[in-house]
């Protein structure tokens, strides 16, 4: 399908993206750490570099890191390479050779065949029609006022709108000034100038090289020298180089690059690109001092030494790097360490399974139960403001005063004999915690604190203090909790901490760190009381220095701090130092990319969607947040605005997936948080429309409701023409039934009555004449009575059955007229034909009616009925020469009756075609004429 395209922001803006980064302290490399110390990470083609020689290194606004090859351009997010070559139509020539990205946030490419642009997604070629002096592009670079400028064989050259021309302006060289210095590279040496006179460091002072290539000064004052034989650092007024078995103590170097988050990246001629990270650890695990097993608890002493209590090996010492065992460590009561402690008088406590161990200037004297301890067996020591010191045992806790010792137990109110962490607050009160919660000792008396109270846990693994004065309570398997204002509470619910706790510390900077069997924690005081919190402990692992994640337990401390700040933990595999300069969080916020969309297995980048069609019911979204410092411990969370109602954490995940998509518009959102749990509050978005199927478009819907609107209103006009037909029956029953009594009972009352006349002129004469024509009234009453109930019922007469219709009219019209009425003549022409019932029955009511008026209202004495059928039609005729009358067939007729309109809608019925001719004292005559098949 196609795609149109439009979409909301899918990277920071440029100016927030920088705006925020200034807004950040300046991170680079730790420069007091020897350069072993780094972490490194390298890649080559192996991993996804499409060539190994790396030349130029460029961070641009949106957070990528691009490498300049001789194989194309590599775009890295910080797991993999997008590539950019003339094999996919983005470059005009493989051979990049600078980098640089202009205001507008264009890329510039310089290339052996041209210049090239990339703006949003579109690649543009500048080559020597555009002005270039040459298309060998040998270096890009821009002015202070953003010009591009470039380098090739013919001289530099310039742009200038959006054309090119030659420059005078000198070839840029690799001088570097540095506050007072400056730093003069050259094919015989690195010149160092100060004040007018100069200095020329060669590998006799320790450069792999005598030639340099490349000058970076990162931003903690640390200049970085990049030979044709490998790097080297310059500090402190001497020069630092890698170890021979290093990649970066032979290879040319072409490129150095500091990233936002203090990385740096070096790349070169043939080894691919290397990154040196500050490491967060630096493990200490020797075979040779009884380093390579588990340390059960270690302890800085006031002079900054490093006393590490093993599992077996008795103590071991390290100062500057260096670790060994005292000559004195034989004399140890046991070689299994469980407590360490330092007295005021410097004197070193040695808690051991079998009693407590006093080194005195490399003398060993040892305090069992047989002078007054509570047991051998010592868990940890705590020395008091006094000088005191209180021995956590297995049987109780013991108190130190000189040679006189005080032991407190269960009895005495202690939440168990079973002993570990002592610890003095701020308010003078003593803490002890055991295996059955936390005991505070108050003029003389033990008062025990347990879940009931607060606590995460009754089992106490850890004490400390933070800044503030406030009690922290490391548990086993409650987690952390804190008491402040007498009140005890857990802490960091939510934030991924471990329920069990060896050690804590707080450095400088306000963070809490955590020992733990699955690692080391860190997190935020403020988020740590804030149980409402969403923000997560950070963890830390092999990735970052440490030789084993595992934390050591079951000794104290299992955590210790020199005054300097760094901190110490107990592993179980030797001990690990965390420096206190790497203690402090990358608070950069990590730039957020839509990186692809992906669309029933077609991957397109966002720029190139913006509808999506009905069919398509699979979507992915792909996104990276461009932290370089520890990629692996991004955390995401999105949000598909128009689908979900809540943010969803992705954690490391790097895909969001949603099928089925109702139709709508749509904004994908993502944000990003660092390895330290700083969140890119901003993140990215990516607008977008699922078109809608034909039957959810509105026109789709409006053609549906006005079919709706047609059915209902058909339905309704088709019930109104029906109802109105009903009607249109009824009415038109009505009016048969009308005429039906019209014609039978009122035109046989009529003949009744014509005959009850003649017998009551009779019965004066001839009772005979009388009596007959009395018993022939009585014949024609209930004649006229059955063919009124043959009417009703819609019956045809008894006479039909038996008789033609001209017999019918005959008969008819004889009973009408009597014996003593008008004379009745019937005549027939043509051939005679059956005709339809509903015909028949119609003229036979029409011929009634025409006879009926004659005898009752014309006074007729002769009455002609003529009936003439020729091929397809029938007339009929009924005349008499009675008064007759005026007036229009279609009035009511005479005397207000109806018989003339009667018989028009009869004619109406059977469409045949009625004239009524009459005038006074001419009679009158009936005519109907209709088609009979």
């Amino acid at each position: 399908m196609a795609h149109r395209f439009y979409s909301g922001p899918v990277v920071p803006r440029t100016a927030l993206f920088f705006f925020l980064l200034a807004q950040q302290p300046a991170a680079a490399l730790d420069p007091g750490d020897n350069l072993e110390e780094y972490a490194r990470q390298t890649w080559q083609t192996d991993s996804g570099l499409p060539q190994n020689t790396v030349s130029a290194i460029l961070q641009t606004s949106n957070g990528y890191l691009w490498f300049a090859t001789d194989g194309g351009l590599a775009r890295f997010d910080g797991h993999r390479f997008a590539i950019f070559d003339s094999q996919n139509g983005d470059l005009p020539n493989d051979r990049v050779r600078g980098l640089v990205e202009d205001r507008s946030g264009a890329l510039w490419a310089a290339t052996a065949d041209g210049l090239a642009r990339r703006s949003g997604t579109r690649w543009q070629r500048y080559g020597t029609e555009d002005g270039l002096p040459a298309n060998n592009i040998l270096g890009v670079s821009l002015d202070a006022a953003g010009r591009v400028h470039v380098r090739t064989p013919r001289g530099p050259g310039v742009r200038e709108q959006d054309y090119f021309v030659g420059s005078k302006e000198p070839e840029p060289d690799l001088t570097l000034r540095v506050g007072e210095d400056t730093w003069v590279p050259t094919m015989h040496g690195l010149i160092q100038q100060r004040r007018g006179a100069a200095r020329t460091y060669t590998v006799a002072d320790g450069l792999p090289s005598n030639r340099i290539t490349v000058l970076r000064l990162d931003k903690e004052g640390s200049l970085w020298i990049g030979t044709d034989a490998g790097l080297a650092r310059w500090r402190n007024n001497s020069i630092e180089r890698f170890a021979a078995t290093d990649l970066l103590s032979s290879d040319s170097v072409l490129s150095i690059y500091e990233d936002s988050e203090g990385d740096l990246w070096i790349g070169t001629d043939a080894n691919g690109v290397t990154v040196l990270r500050d490491q967060k650890f630096k493990a200490y695990s020797s075979r040779a001092a009884g380093l390579d097993g588990p340390a059960r608890c270690v302890l800085a002493d006031h002079a900054g030494a490093i006393w590490v209590g093993t599992d077996g090996g008795g103590v071991v010492r390290i100062e500057n790097g260096l670790s060994e065992k005292p000559t004195w460590n034989s004399a140890l009561s046991s070689g299994v360490i469980l407590a360490l402690a330092e007295a005021h008088t410097g004197n070193l406590l040695v808690g051991t399974p079998d009693g407590l161990n006093i080194v005195h200037e490399g003398k060993v004297s040892v305090v069992t139960s047989a002078e007054g301890l509570a047991e051998d067996f010592i868990r940890s020591l705590y020395v008091d403001k006094d000088g005191s010191v209180w021995v956590g045992t297995r049987g109780g806790l013991s108190h130190m005063e000189g040679e006189h010792v005080t032991t407190y137990t269960q009895t005495d109110g202690l939440g168990s004999d079973l002993v570990g962490a002592v610890l003095r607050d701020a308010q003078g009160e003593l803490w002890a915690g055991t295996l059955n919660g936390l005991s505070r000792f108050r003029n003389g008396k033990f008062v025990t604190y347990t879940v009931k109270d607060g606590l995460p846990e009754n089992t106490i693994t850890d004490l400390r203090l933070d800044r503030n004065g406030d009690l922290w309570v490391g548990t086993q398997g409650g987690g952390v909790g804190f008491r402040r204002r007498g009140t005890f509470a857990r802490a960091g619910a939510g934030m991924g901490l471990p329920d069990t706790i060896y050690g804590i510390a707080e450095d400088a900077n306000g963070s809490f760190w955590f020992a733990a069997k699955n690692g080391i924690f860190r997190a935020e005081a403020s988020e740590l009381k804030s149980n409402t919190s969403t923000a997560a402990a950070c963890p830390y692992g092999t990735g970052d220095g440490l030789r084993v994640r595992e934390c050591s337990g079951g000794g104290h401390p299992a955590i210790s701090q020199r005054a300097n700040g760094d901190i110490w933990f107990a592993m179980t595999r030797g001990v690990a130092e965390l420096k206190a300069s790497h203690t402090r969080s990358n608070l950069l916020p990590p730039p957020v990319v839509v990186e692809s969309v992906t669309i029933d297995e077609q991957t397109f980048s966002p720029d190139q969607v913006s509808r999506i069609g009905a069919s398509h019911s699979h979507l992915a979204f792909e996104y990276a947040g461009l932290s370089f410092a520890a990629p692996n411990k991004v955390n995401y969370r999105y949000r598909l605005e128009g689908f979900d109602r809540n943010w969803v954490n992705a954690g490391t995940q790097r895909i969001a997936y949603y099928t089925n998509l109702p139709a709508g518009h749509y904004r994908f959102l993502v944000k990003a948080q660092n390895g330290d749990g700083v969140w890119n509050s901003g993140g990215a978005a990516f607008s977008f429309l699922v078109e809608p199927h034909v039957y959810q478009t509105w026109w789709f819907r409006a053609l549906v409701l006005l079919a709706i609107a047609v059915v209902v209103y058909g339905g309704y006009y088709v019930r109104v023409r029906q109802v109105q037909a009903e009607y249109a029956a009824v009415l038109g029953e009505r009016n048969r039934i009308a005429r039906e009594i019209h014609d039978t009972l009122a035109q046989g009352f009529v003949a009744v009555s014509v005959q009850l006349e003649i017998v009551a002129r009779l019965l004066s004469t001839s009772v005979e004449a009388a009596k007959a024509q009395l018993d022939e009234t009585r014949a024609l009453v209930r004649q006229s009575i059955a063919e009124a109930r043959q009417s009703i019922w819609e019956l045809r007469s008894q006479s039909s059955e038996h008789h033609d219709f001209a017999s019918r009219l005959s008969n008819m019209a004889k009973q009408i007229a009597g014996a003593s009425g008008p004379r009745v003549q019937m005549a027939v022409h043509g051939t005679f034909r059956p005709l339809p019932a509903t015909v028949e029955d119609e003229l036979f009511r029409i011929g009634q009616e025409a006879v009926t008026n004659a005898v009752r209202h014309g006074g007729a004495k002769q009455i002609d009925i003529e009936l003439v059928f020729d091929a397809r039609r029938l007339r009929m005729t009924v005349s008499d020469d009675g008064c007759g009358f005026e007036g229009a067939v279609n009035s009511s007729g005479p005397d207000g009756h109806f018989g003339l309109k009667g018989m028009r809608e009869r004619a109406k019925h059977i469409q045949a075609e009625l004239r009524v001719d009459s005038a006074v004292g001419k009679g009158t005559k009936v005519w109907v004429e209709t088609a009979v098949r």
